[in-house]
């Protein structure tokens, strides 16, 4: 082997153990930034409703900005999607045919998201109320019944008191569902075990 072959083989495997240190290298400092503290495999955020000191009203939960438009296919003036007529009071009847399917629906939902804290009959005697939460209206007494649909379609989308608003989770069809089955409820005084007769479906269409 001549003098120039060895010098250009050694240089060869120079070169390649220098390209093969750099590239280690490079992949180093990538996999080390990819662990770094702060990366984005574990960013900050907010539970939904937990308390945040960043803001002044302490709230992680931030209300839309004024003049915000909801993007839907529906008229916002609806009372289906508003509970309130064109002069802006709560319609007093469901603006939905009442069947026993809408009741059942009704009752869905109910057993889901509202038994919890108002118990199976609507007495506010939930579970939730043995562990310290405040007690909510009793919904088969009179003032309950002498609350307009509309209203209580509004509560239920927006919170009143200590009661969380459910419109992001409880589309509008459930809620009027869940309005029918409590009004089924103070019918019947009391969580539904059978379908209501037709006389009865009347009488809640008519209230």
């Amino acid at each position: 082997m001549t003098s120039i072959t060895y010098f250009l083989l050694n240089r060869r495997s120079f070169f390649s153990r220098r390209m093969g240190f750099g590239l280690l290298t490079i992949c180093l400092i990538l996999l080390t930034g990819c662990q770094a503290s702060g990366d984005m495999r574990v960013q900050p955020y907010n539970r939904p409703l937990s308390a945040n000191s960043f803001f002044a009203d302490g709230r992680s939960a931030r209300p839309f900005v004024a003049g915000t438009v909801p993007q839907t296919d529906q008229r916002v003036d609806d009372p289906a999607l508003t509970g309130k007529n064109e002069d802006g009071d709560y319609i007093t009847n469901l603006p939905v045919p009442v069947t026993n399917e809408l009741i059942q629906r009704g009752q869905e939902r109910f057993d889901i998201y509202c038994v919890v804290c108002h118990g199976v009959d609507g007495h506010a005697n939930g579970k939730a109320i043995a562990f310290g939460f405040p007690k909510p209206p009793d919904l088969l007494q009179d003032s309950a019944k002498a609350i307009a649909d509309g209203k209580i379609f509004d509560i239920i989308t927006n919170g009143q008191g200590n009661m969380l608003p459910y419109g992001y989770r409880v589309k509008a069809p459930d809620r009027w569902a869940v309005i029918a089955y409590i009004r089924a409820m103070q019918l019947n005084n009391g969580h539904l075990t059978q379908d209501l007769t037709p006389d009865q479906l009347k009488q809640l269409g008519n209230k």
